[in-house]
């Protein structure tokens, strides 16, 4: 099934991986990866449909996120002055609008299209300014936020530029837009190798064709941002998420680590040319 590319609309591609019948295609002309897998922009059941109960094990949405929500508040929340506005687009459980809502300077909110996520994050952890739905109906007022985020969301969403355009319009002229989401240039080569060694199976991780329906590197989401107007496209490291698919291995963990460490000395060798982190990405106007 051929789609065409949302960066630069041409319909000429290549099927660069199948996962479980899906075709993962590569646009000819700019390089963007994306899945072929029919999906509505507006898709809210990520978390599922009913309450989220307190039993649940949240240790992926909470406890592996944590060294790199405290690594962004150091670098962009410690020392900020008065009567600063945040957006976390996306919120999911509402964690990290918590984890910020403990800075008394910030007045944070959140957005999440998942009825669910949003009744947890009300309900179970309290907090008050989240709202249930899409973040282009929220009515903010032009150039309101600081920092506006989102976590490992625009991979999901089919064609994002309605949503950045959006966000673009409510982000302060000095303010910063902040993204962190998987590099293809990571994914792509670790799916093979599983695919390789191991065939394809359910308990494996490979390119979630399902749920992401866009994976970006370096290249393609500064041209993705630029096509949203924001002109400021810039990437830093944090501490990546302590987990590997989910899993609570203490050694996967370490290995990970590692990679990390070697993916920065890289990035610092060959003055920022080559990224082979995960992708954080901030941007300005």
């Amino acid at each position: 099934m051929s789609k065409n590319c949302i960066l630069c609309k041409s319909s000429k591609n290549k099927v660069i991986f199948e996962e479980f019948g899906i075709d993962i295609l590569q646009c000819v002309n700019c390089g963007h990866v994306f899945s072929t897998y029919e999906r509505r922009q507006d898709y809210e059941g990520y978390f599922g449909s009913g309450i989220i109960n307190a039993t649940d094990d949240f240790f992926w949405a909470d406890e592996a996120h944590r060294l790199m929500y405290d690594d962004f508040c150091r670098r962009f929340i410690v020392g900020t002055k008065e009567g600063r506005r945040l957006l976390d687009v996306g919120c999911g459980l509402g964690f990290f609008v918590k984890r910020i809502s403990n800075f008394p300077k910030w007045d944070v909110f959140g957005y999440e299209i998942s009825p669910a996520a949003v009744d947890f994050a009300k309900n179970k952890l309290g907090l008050k300014n989240i709202f249930c739905g899409k973040v282009e109906d929220s009515n903010f007022k032009k150039q309101s936020f600081d920092i506006i985020t989102l976590w490992d969301v625009i991979e999901h969403i089919p064609d994002s530029s309605p949503l950045l355009s959006y966000l673009h319009s409510i982000l302060k002229n000095d303010g910063i837009l902040f993204m962190h989401t998987p590099n293809v240039k990571v994914m792509l080569p670790m799916a093979k190798l599983t695919k390789l060694l191991f065939g394809m199976k359910r308990n494996l991780h490979y390119l979630e064709a399902k749920d992401h329906m866009n994976l970006y590197s370096v290249k393609t989401i500064r041209m993705l941002l630029q096509n949203s107007g924001f002109n400021k496209v810039a990437f830093i490291h944090l501490s990546p998420i302590q987990s590997v698919a989910g899993s609570k291995s203490k050694y996967l963990r370490f290995i990970k680590n590692l990679y990390v460490v070697f993916s920065r000395l890289l990035w610092t060798m060959t003055f920022g040319r080559i990224n082979m982190d995960n992708l954080f990405v901030v941007a300005g106007k």
